[in-house]
């Protein structure tokens, strides 16, 4: 059985992934590069990694960050990106390929830290991690990329999920959904 990873995630609907992926390839084209993008059914921003898990995720790690999402009342939001960067050093042979945003991402760090500050009160963090950049990987590469700015709506964050990701599949399982309400 492979193993999994666990983690908190906002994600777009079908036909906002399926967009930002057409922009996102013609933003690459325009500039004479390859998009290889992963799957836009698995575009995501993380709000919390867990880890990995050899075979299912802990039941237990499961259970409580279930009870801690379930203690949070936030509202719907708008969420969109200012940017694509690689990240990495010149050393580093894998470097993610991003989208970014300044305040178009604000809400999605509010959301993040009160998610944290649930999941701290239900034991599943020692200490809440403040270095937080959100973002939504596009795709790796050997080589950096170089950096650009542009105006990209994302969508309209009405939920957030905990998904479990088998080890090797490119596959998003989604244990459980909270809405984010108005």
């Amino acid at each position: 059985m492979p193993g999994h990873k666990l983690f908190f995630a906002l994600r777009p609907d079908e036909e906002a992934a399926e967009r930002i992926a057409r922009i996102v390839t013609a933003e690459h084209a325009a500039r004479g590069l390859q998009a290889r993008l992963r799957p836009s059914r698995i575009f995501h921003i993380t709000l919390h990694y867990f880890g990995y898990f050899d075979g299912e995720p802990d039941a237990r790690v499961v259970a409580r960050a279930s009870r801690a999402a379930s203690e949070l009342r936030r509202p719907a939001f708008d969420l969109g990106f200012d940017g694509f960067t690689s990240w990495g050093g010149e050393r580093s042979s894998k470097h993610p390929f991003v989208l970014t945003g300044g305040q178009g991402l604000e809400a999605v760090r509010e959301l993040r830290d009160a998610l944290v500050e649930r999941l701290a009160a239900h034991g599943l963090l020692d200490v809440p991690e403040r270095d937080y950049r959100p973002h939504l990987t596009l795709r790796y590469d050997k080589r950096p990329a170089p950096t650009w700015a542009l105006d990209l709506p994302g969508w309209i964050a009405s939920d957030f999920v905990l998904v479990k990701s088998p080890q090797g599949q490119t596959r998003h399982d989604v244990i459980a959904r909270w809405p984010l309400q108005g």
